[in-house]
């Protein structure tokens, strides 16, 4: 898991520690804006729905440009899928991680795959909540890479961290579109584990690793999932004082390492506010769109029997608005009826999809 992200570099920074070498020579990304054109922050204590600093394909933005060329933009932290649902509830839906395991379980993800549409956060390092045993307690842990020397201050700074996402876009009702991505989280390495949380983000060890990741096209799909393992001897986990809860700490002190616990209760801190409205939202939505799900299934159903009563359906053949179908079309049958009728029939089962990894993301704070 990730509860909130650390970005102090500015973008003209970010473009002279990022170097790409292209036609033998090492230069920085472009910045290119996307769509809402979002404004890039610099803050010790990014929650979700903030700007962040991505790196992906050019191609993506100009279709004639080699799928090696690399930009970076800003996007918002908290996937909005591109799929269409209720315009009252569709911007609550916001999935901050996606696990490694779901990527080939769950429909959003699949297609988000197949399209390319992978991308590399980049900041400086994240935090985790955890628990300590009361349920109600946490510790807030900062986790990055090990520092490095730069040579041009001549004093070290921290590394940036180069995090794999899968990205959308999600057409707002201004006509503009906006581009929000989700982490993809890992298994902690074992001898951490017991320290942090189970899960924690596909951190790529170098710049090169994570060009081959936004590289959609020279590696495809299957090759690119094999990329997201965490290299814990890179890493530097430190014990941190609790002002990173609120939301309106921004300053260094979020970092500032501590020498034991100061435990809080999180009744006090609202750190799970956001999650407790989103997840009332979207168990009354998916509710809503299974009794359709339901009416859909129920509808057909009756339909076939009226048609096998007036012996319209044999033992090989189907025969449906004067098309024949052979029986093993039968479910594709099904989904082009509930397309053609009802587009909330495909809604139901990308919600449904939704909620399975919503419900993963937050188990962790559910069981707390």
């Amino acid at each position: 898991m990730c509860d909130r992200l650390c970005m102090i570099f500015s973008l003209k920074e970010l473009q002279a520690l990022i170097q790409l070498k292209e036609t033998g020579t090492m230069i920085g990304p472009n910045y290119v804006e996307l769509g809402t054109k979002l404004k890039p922050i610099q803050t010790y204590n990014a929650s979700r729905k903030s700007p962040c600093p991505i790196l992906l394909s050019e191609k993506h933005i100009y279709d004639g440009m080699p799928s090696k060329s690399t930009v970076l933009t800003i996007m918002q932290w908290g996937l909005s899928p591109s799929w269409e649902v209720d315009d009252k509830v569709k911007l609550k839906y916001r999935i901050t991680h996606a696990k490694k395991e779901k990527l080939s379980k769950i429909r959003t993800f699949q297609t988000l795959l197949e399209k390319g549409h992978r991308c590399v956060l980049v900041c400086e390092g994240f935090y985790q909540f955890i628990s300590t045993g009361n349920k109600l307690n946490k510790q807030a842990y900062f986790i990055h890479l090990q520092n490095m020397f730069d040579t041009r201050i001549e004093r070290e700074i921290i590394r940036p961290c180069y995090i794999a996402a899968l990205f959308d876009t999600l057409k707002q009702p201004d006509g503009r579109e906006l581009y929000s991505f989700t982490i993809i989280t890992v298994d902690t390495p074992t001898n951490l584990s017991n320290r942090i949380s189970s899960q924690m983000p596909a951190i790529f060890k170098s710049i090169d690793q994570a060009r081959d990741w936004i590289d959609f096209v020279r590696i495809d799909a299957n090759e690119a999932v094999k990329l997201l393992v965490n290299h814990e001897e890179y890493l530097v986990i430190d014990l941190v004082s609790n002002h990173i809860f609120k939301k309106s700490n921004i300053g260094h002190e979020c970092i500032e390492i501590i020498s034991k616990p100061t435990v809080e209760e999180t009744s006090a801190t609202h750190i799970d506010v956001e999650d407790d409205v989103d997840m009332k939202v979207i168990e009354k939505h998916i509710e809503d769109i299974e009794k359709q799900h339901e009416h859909q299934i129920t509808r057909f159903i009756n339909e076939n029997e009226r048609n096998q009563s007036k012996k319209v359906l044999d033992k090989k053949t189907l025969n449906i608005t004067g098309v024949k179908h052979d029986e093993h079309t039968l479910r594709t049958t099904l989904e082009a009826i509930s397309n053609r009728t009802n587009q909330r029939f495909l809604d139901a089962l990308l919600v449904r999809d939704m909620i399975e990894n919503f419900y993963c993301d937050n188990s962790n704070n559910i069981s707390r």
